[in-house]
């Protein structure tokens, strides 16, 4: 039975991620853990609430966005045992975390690629994540980034 992660956020790069774990075949009873990781604010005074009300606001919406992306999942892999888990911390650590904990055999992820240099493929985390897990990554670069990466390549000499 194969164990595989997939680390998620709210972010538009995440659908291809999901988009590349359905279009996959997998073997039957592969086991999916959604993880989400809800990372820590520093300074709550431009916000209109309270730390603990926007917490749990976020909190709630993390849950939402996992059981939503659950439920995609078992419709679209059959035979597949999905659960999902709402992490809180540093992205990066809690992925690694997670795959040690579990234990699994793959992390798939997406990259955000938003350092600023365009020769940059992977953002922080998804570079961490290959660098430091206890298993294989799957980094799934997103169409829209690559595209935007290479018209900023083409378009503009930076410094790196």
């Amino acid at each position: 039975m194969m164990k595989v992660i997939v680390a998620l956020d709210d972010s538009p790069h995440s659908r291809d991620v999901i988009s590349a774990v359905t279009r996959r075949a997998w073997p039957e009873f592969t086991q999916f853990r959604i993880l989400t990781v809800v990372e820590p604010i520093q300074n709550f005074d431009d916000l209109d609430v309270t730390g603990s009300d926007f917490k749990t606001q976020r909190e709630k919406a993390a849950d939402k966005f996992c059981g939503s992306i659950r439920e995609q999942l078992e419709a679209s892999v059959p035979g597949a045992i999905v659960h999902y888990e709402v992490k809180h911390g540093t992205p990066a650590g809690e992925i690694i975390n997670a795959a040690v904990e579990w234990p699994a055999e793959l992390i798939i992820l997406g990259a955000h690629g938003q350092r600023g240099c365009p020769t940059n493929l992977m953002g922080s985390v998804s570079r961490a994540v290959a660098h430091h897990a206890p298993c294989s990554v799957e980094i799934v670069r997103s169409k829209t980034s690559a595209k935007s990466k290479s018209k900023e390549k083409a378009g503009a000499s930076v410094d790196c």
